[in-house]
């Protein structure tokens, strides 16, 4: 009776044990022969003392307490079982019950490709998982820290073809999904650590190339990754592109945004989540031209909100010679390389823009912004400082006499004649004023000078007076000079003169050379309408009377 429970204790409990180890083992089967360095585990029901954990020699023996050494090379772990239970129940131990297990084979492989350093054929361990297969084969390389574990298995009766079962995301080198880390291999499993993903950085970033693509790495995250945005990128522009399906080479523009300072201006641009193979582009930042009477000239990074008058300070402000010029901006047309058009302009006063609306005009990418030299005008003659002059505004004719220093002896009574441009032929035209209306500050007087005016203070215009008179000679013709005045101030007739034998002798522009004027000093003196106002380069002739 007692041999008969023990009998069926015995049954009950290696009917339990081989099912937990076709639950733990999976794929062990009886098919399976055992080798030489494979590790078996033998236990006897009841038999603590004969439990056995023993290593397959070279010549293919075990050793077996109470047995000694049994060859079991090619042995499936059934026969083995069935041959130490035949043993030990030959005098040993009544109705033994045997399980062997394997512990260990060297035979049956598991194998590691890709990314990991120990690559190959790996010996499969009984509960051996994901994790501990990678461990022991000292875990992914630096090119596989980011990049995708899978788990390929060989399909019963498709003739050995494999299928993915599971993946999961490497992060850092770490398996992201647990319950892939946790899965127990199977004989012939395949682990495949892919490269890491990656994406490129090209531009203006500190770091350039290729980099590795963590999970829900971002544009934002990636630019700090690559050392921030270069010096020559602070202003510029952010563009993602990205493949485009299956077409080999072909990319598109999925997202950009301005950079302001270094920081990318759209956040929605900032948070994408960048895939494999993008393109992350830092453009150079943009710029604009400032050229002539600034103090510093060249090319600047154009900021954000960059008006005309901010682009002038960054350029050092206005020199002295662009002080009362001009300010002006040119722009790029669309379409037209090298083609640039006045999109405004405005006339400096002392430095400063005189229309707002200039002022504040927003500088695009590529504006040429112009500061021309003063404008001016010219003053010959008879000044005391003739020359080229600073245009001021609101210069007058008189105004810029006075700049000069002012007529000089010579010229009090001469003519001030204008020469200006006009798009007209001949290119200008001439404009005259009389002096005592510019210096007595008449309308006349208060004219506006244009750019490039010429201001010419003629010399005083003359007469001459010769025959009978003290003071003969030269003299400056004064306004409403009258042949009765030009006597007086000759020092009147002498004891000859005449005061019935005058004569003026005036140029008639023709060949015959001048016109007689015959006057009569005591009919002006009787009516002073009848004296005659002398023109330039009249002739008075004082004639002898006649005794």
């Amino acid at each position: 009776m007692m041999r008969y429970k023990s009998y069926l204790a015995g049954c009950l409990f290696f009917i339990f044990y081989i099912a937990s180890l076709v639950i733990a083992e999976g794929a062990v089967t009886d098919e399976y022969r055992v080798d030489v360095n494979d590790v078996l585990d033998i236990k006897v029901l009841d038999h603590e003392d004969l439990h056995t954990m023993t290593t397959i020699a070279l010549d293919g023996s075990i050793s077996v307490p109470y047995i000694g050494t049994l060859n079991v090379k090619n042995m499936t772990l059934s026969q083995i079982e069935e041959e130490i239970t035949k043993k030990l129940g030959e005098g040993y131990i009544n109705y033994p019950v045997v399980t062997v297990s394997l512990v260990k084979s060297m035979s049956i492989k598991i194998y590691a490709y890709g990314e990991i350093l120990g690559r190959g054929e790996l010996p499969y361990d009984k509960d051996m998982t994901v994790m501990k297969a990678l461990s022991t084969a000292r875990g992914v390389t630096s090119d596989g820290l980011f990049g995708k574990l899978k788990i390929k298995r060989k399909q019963k009766g498709e003739g050995g073809r494999y299928k993915e079962i599971r993946d999961s995301g490497i992060r850092n080198g770490i398996i992201e999904d647990k319950e892939v880390e946790n899965i127990v291999l199977q004989p012939d499993d395949i682990l495949i650590v892919e490269r890491n993903n990656t994406f490129l950085i090209q531009g203006e970033s500190v770091n350039r190339g290729r980099a590795v693509l963590e999970n829900g790495l971002t544009a934002g995250r990636a630019l700090l990754q690559a050392g921030g945005v270069s010096k020559d990128g602070q202003y510029g522009k952010l563009i993602i592109r990205r493949k485009k399906g299956e077409d080999v080479g072909q990319y598109s523009d999925i997202a950009e945004s301005n950079i302001n300072d270094g920081i990318i201006v759209k956040r929605e641009v900032e948070d994408t989540v960048l895939e494999p193979d993008d393109i992350l582009i830092v453009e150079r930042s943009k710029t604009y031209l400032v050229q002539g009477e600034v103090f510093n000239r060249g090319r600047f990074v154009l900021e954000k909100d960059t008006t005309i008058i901010r682009a002038l300070l960054q350029g050092g402000g206005i020199s002295v010679n662009g002080q009362n010029g001009k300010v002006i901006l040119r722009r790029k047309g669309e379409g037209n390389i090298g083609q640039y058009y006045v999109v405004a302009e405005s006339i400096l006063s002392n430095g400063v823009i005189e229309s707002r609306d200039v002022e504040d005009v927003l500088i695009q990418p590529d504006d040429i912004l112009i500061v021309e030299v003063n404008r001016s005008f010219y003053i010959q003659g008879e000044i005391a400082k003739s020359g080229k002059y600073v245009l001021e505004k609101d210069m007058t004719v008189s105004r810029a006499i006075s700049i000069a220093g002012g007529v000089s002896n010579n010229g009090l009574y001469g003519k001030v004649k204008i020469r200006r441009r006009t798009d007209t032929s001949p290119g200008y035209t001439d404009m005259e004023l009389d002096m005592k209306e510019v210096t007595e500050g008449k309308e006349t007087g208060e004219m506006l000078i244009q750019p490039d005016d010429i201001i010419t203070v003629e010399l005083n215009k003359s007469y001459y007076i010769y025959g009978e008179v003290n003071r003969p000679g030269e003299f400056v013709l004064k306004d409403d000079m009258t042949v009765f005045k030009a006597i007086t101030i000759a020092g009147g007739f002498t004891k000859w003169g005449s005061e019935g034998r005058v004569k003026i002798l005036r140029s008639n522009g023709k060949e015959t050379g001048f016109d007689t004027i015959k006057v009569n000093l005591n009919d002006i003196i009787a009516d002073e309408t009848n004296d005659v106002k002398l023109e330039p380069d009249d002739i008075i002739v004082a004639y002898k009377g006649i005794f």
